[in-house]
């Protein structure tokens, strides 16, 4: 569901994945190939959203924004399931594992992996191509070999589930429900 809110309305990229029971709000972009799985809630109501290529947020996932401020998730970025964000920049490429937090003003590095369960505090600098966990979250190394691989190829992997979604008519953007709100 894409809902209208303060006269902005969700932008969303023609060959984006959007599932049926995902709802997005107000100001948020959502680019090509990106998918928005069941149950994620993307609530630009006080600033703008981003979301970038090939990105996927996953199921249950909350991305919210504070006012005067911005979230922005980069290119080919996994965001697991149950993840909740707000006020922060996730960089290309970075794996937001499930049940993880990243708090205000934090920035997530290129590549970087943060572990399931993990809490980012607020302002935070996640370095890229590392492996952070806990709470909160600190680095327990340099990301590299197997695991860098998975990493990049993660989006991948996504980008074909959704296109198998949308060959069996779910997802299109085009076919959403959308409330706007009438000019006065």
């Amino acid at each position: 569901m894409f809902i209208e809110f303060r006269g902005k309305r969700p932008k969303i990229a023609a060959t984006a994945f959007i599932a049926p029971t995902a709802v997005l709000i107000g100001d948020v972009e959502v680019g090509e190939e990106s998918s928005i799985w069941f149950g994620v809630v993307i609530r630009g109501d006080n600033g703008p959203i981003r979301i970038g290529a090939r990105t996927s947020v996953q199921d249950n996932s909350v991305v919210h924004v504070s006012p005067n401020s911005t979230t922005v998730i980069g290119d080919d970025c996994t965001v697991g399931h149950s993840v909740t964000m707000e006020d922060c920049i996730i960089e290309n490429g970075a794996l937001i594992g499930s049940n993880a937090v990243v708090l205000n003003g934090a920035t997530i590095g290129s590549k970087a992996l943060i572990a399931a369960g993990s809490v980012v505090p607020a302002n935070a600098r996640v370095p890229a191509e590392t492996l952070n966990a806990g709470a909160p979250a600190v680095v327990k190394r340099k990301l590299e070999g197997e695991s860098l691989g998975w990493i990049l190829n993660t989006p991948a992997s996504y980008v074909r589930l959704s296109r198998t979604y949308l060959q069996h008519g779910i997802g299109d953007p085009e076919m959403q429900e959308s409330i706007e709100t009438s000019a006065s």
